[in-house]
């Protein structure tokens, strides 16, 4: 009869074990598919992997952050388009450009915004068969008191880049994005 393993012998499964949330985990299995798979483009997987691993961080930090608020990182984002533009206004449309978000989503967010009391769907002066979604007052001050939570949040990702870091890093990633955008 064996005896039973303590927990250094334990082996783990894929996907589990020690570094199973790190990236460099992710950088070796990119490294062992690139042994694999000849013309296995690594270093742009490896930037894509690493844009949707700081991504996932990014919103996992920006949850716990506005949990206390009652909100996500999407609904968040739907108030900062709103709160961003002029007359804090938008229509779904704008809404679903602005956030990425498919326009069932937009739809579930909206619901629950209004239902919130921070946001108000009415018909739009321009056109009254459009429909415009205003930020409310009781929206916008929520806006302005969570701020400093997010910001936290932002410089504990990015503090560690300076100025001319960020502005580097930012334009250098617009270009894969406008390449997307232009159907490379």
């Amino acid at each position: 009869m064996s005896k039973p393993m303590n927990k250094a012998q334990k082996t783990h499964k894929p996907g589990e074990g020690r570094d199973a949330g790190s990236f460099d985990a992710v950088e070796r299995r990119i490294e062992f598919t690139r042994k694999r798979l000849r013309g296995y483009p690594h270093e742009r997987v490896k930037l894509a992997r690493l844009i949707a691993h700081l991504q996932k961080r990014q919103a996992d930090m920006a949850n716990a952050a506005l949990k206390r608020y009652d909100l996500n990182y999407v609904t968040y984002t739907a108030l900062m388009m709103m709160y961003g533009t002029e007359a804090q206004t938008l229509t779904p449309s704008d809404l679903r450009d602005a956030t990425g978000e498919k326009p069932a989503n937009v739809t579930r967010i909206c619901d629950e915004l209004v239902a919130a009391g921070l946001i108000e769907r009415s018909a739009s002066t321009a056109d009254r068969r459009c429909v415009a979604l205003r930020l409310t007052r009781k929206g916008e001050a929520l806006v302005e008191r969570f701020q400093p939570d997010l910001w936290q949040t932002m410089e504990q990702l990015y503090g560690g880049l300076s100025a001319a870091e960020l502005r580097q890093v930012t334009d250098l990633l617009r270009r894969p994005l406008q390449r997307a955008e232009q159907g490379a």
